[in-house]
């Protein structure tokens, strides 16, 4: 499948992109959603209607961006053919800027944002957002269930409800039915380990951070971050854990409740311990202090790189996540 992405007007966005204030750019954007890494929008041009951009300008040359698309294609197709998990349809576009930059888009087609799980959570009974938890419960077990199979590779996805939504959901008030399909939006940091190492390579999730540091936080934090997707207990936490950010803390206690009795009943093979509600309190506040620095780091070196270099930085950040 292909989108036809008109490259050439994306080659347009781009060089004219002010990635501090993207109303500013010569084709403007709309931004629809922040991730921890990324940022998502729209673009507003009638050839570029109807699709969502993620911009990943962490690329030096056209070999590491063959890299990552060799890396992301086969990480999807884990997902989809090795795994059986539903993966929205994407397809990566390079761009060459006449500064001869390298940008890589990941380009996927528009949802209504009423059929995004996490906001679907906020309008609907207790009862039937436990049933979207049961539904990424049963993709989660899946992926469990593939590595401990696997002997060679290991595969990881977040699984925090905003990563999926509810395939073909036709209205914001269409019933819910007893098993949701879901569908998986977020493959843009593929996580797998080939014998134990990482396929991407690690070191690009810190292109946004200041070059004199990047050392020290991949020390102190980068595997702590990514280890944690692949470890079935954890991952199940950080996904009860969002709610704080969702300011939806009142499912946090028949998440954990839900949770339990799936991971004792489905997974009784892992011989996972209880999650309580105290370390879910305790793995956000510490999660939150990560992405808070982080967040402060990068714009610290957004600071010094456009204000006192006066040179171009290359990402778009949040002014403040909600937390």
């Amino acid at each position: 499948m292909s989108f036809n992405i008109n490259t050439a007007i994306l080659k347009e966005f781009e060089d004219g992109l002010d990635t501090r204030f993207l109303a500013k750019s010569k084709i403007t954007a709309k931004i629809i959603g922040f991730g921890e890494i990324s940022t998502v929008f729209t673009i507003n041009h009638p050839l570029l209607q109807g699709f969502a951009f993620k911009r990943l300008p962490i690329f030096s040359n056209d070999v590491q961006i063959a890299r990552y698309e060799r890396i992301l294609t086969e990480y999807v197709e884990l997902l989809k053919y090795e795994i059986g998990i539903d993966v929205l349809e994407t397809e990566g576009v390079k761009v060459e800027t006449s500064d001869r930059r390298f940008v890589y888009y990941v380009v996927q087609p528009m949802l209504p944002e009423f059929s995004i799980c996490n906001s679907i959570l906020r309008r609907v009974s207790i009862d039937n957002a436990v049933k979207l938890l049961r539904s990424v419960l049963i993709n989660l077990k899946r992926i469990w269930d593939f590595n401990a199979k696997s002997m060679d590779v290991k595969v990881a996805i977040d699984g925090q409800l905003s990563n999926w939504a509810v395939r073909d959901l036709k209205y914001p008030e269409e019933p819910l039915s007893e098993n949701p399909e879901l569908v998986y939006l977020d493959i843009t940091t593929p996580l797998y380990r080939k014998n134990g190492k990482e396929a991407l390579n690690a070191d690009l999730f810190l292109k946004s951070m200041p070059p004199i540091l990047r050392s020290v936080l991949k020390l102190l934090f980068l595997k702590e971050v990514l280890d944690r997707y692949y470890d079935p207990r954890h991952t199940v936490i950080d996904l009860i854990a969002n709610l704080y950010r969702e300011k939806l803390t009142y499912l946090i206690p028949p998440f954990i409740e839900f949770a339990n009795e799936f991971l004792r009943t489905y997974c009784a093979e892992l011989n996972l311990k209880e999650i309580e509600y105290k370390e879910v309190e305790y793995y956000y506040k510490n999660d939150a202090f990560i992405w808070s620095l982080f967040l402060f780091l990068r714009k610290l070196h957004r600071g010094i790189v456009t204000k006192i270099l006066h040179q171009r930085y290359e990402f778009i950040l949040p002014e403040r996540i909600e937390r």
